[in-house]
């Protein structure tokens, strides 16, 4: 089940943060799923807000790419170590793009169940980088 889920977690990423392909959010997260930091962005929290989310990234960094460092997985959860590196070609929650190349680290707890993501919660340091992006430090 574990490798199963890791698996899972994997494929999203890739589809969805890399190549960005919001179909894949529909055949990866539960319809009821809960989207914790598209929540915090005042996104809705199921499927509808990880698409506008995704999309949100998408727009503002359209080189988008994140890379795993670490996986793991018990039981329903998975644990996820990333680096996440984009260049800010377009506007990113109100920030103009500045043509700067942003790297930062994340970690990403999922919870899946029947093959699907039912609920995502992220720690990135997001001031950090809008603070670097509106050219007031960071």
């Amino acid at each position: 089940m574990s490798e199963v889920n890791k698996s899972i977690v994997r494929r999203f990423m890739d589809a969805v943060i890399n190549r960005g392909d919001l179909g894949a959010v529909d055949e990866l997260l539960a319809p009821d799923c809960l989207d914790h930091v598209a929540e915090v962005l005042g996104l809705p929290a199921g499927r509808e807000g990880a698409k506008r989310l995704y999309a949100l990234l998408h727009a503002g960094f359209p080189d988008l790419e994140v890379t795993v460092e670490d996986c793991v997985a018990e039981g329903e959860c998975v644990a996820v170590r990333s680096r996440w590196r984009g260049t800010h070609r377009g506007d990113f929650l109100g920030v103009a793009p500045t043509g700067e190349e942003v790297r930062l680290e994340s970690l990403e707890l999922l919870r899946l169940r029947h093959g699907r993501i039912v609920e995502h919660w992220g720690a990135a340091d997001a001031r950090a980088l809008l603070r670097r992006l509106s050219g007031s430090g960071g």
